[in-house]
């Protein structure tokens, strides 16, 4: 048993030590002051939703960088699967001026999940 519980407590503590690999397509304009961003994540931790959180704190520092508001339209998200794909999430916003009309606009974000 303590064989057990050593070999385990190795495995974990040098699993923080592997290299992760994010990527990220950067801020890409898609329409008149509509973005997205793709973001792919390979790690245990990489769930669809840790890398949506990702791209979303992109996308907001994208647009408070430029002093705009960020107005989330959809986003993307897919769960890592061993040998198959990375976890990834797509992030679709727009980029406005904080006094735009646009903002007050009620919108039900599209979220979808694969």
């Amino acid at each position: 048993m303590k064989n057990l519980t050593l070999v385990l407590a190795v495995a974990l503590s040098s699993s923080a030590f592997l290299p992760s690999c994010a990527t990220s397509s950067g801020v890409v304009p898609i329409g008149q002051n509509t973005h997205m961003i793709s973001r792919s994540h390979k790690s245990t931790r990489g769930s669809g939703a840790w890398v949506k959180g990702e791209a979303l704190q992109e996308a907001n520092d994208y647009c408070e960088k430029r002093g705009k508001v960020m107005k989330l339209i959809k986003t993307v998200e897919t769960d890592m699967k061993p040998f198959k794909s990375d976890a990834s999430a797509t992030v679709y916003f727009m980029a406005l001026s904080p006094s735009d009309p646009e903002l007050k606009k009620r919108v039900k974000v599209e979220e979808i999940r694969e």
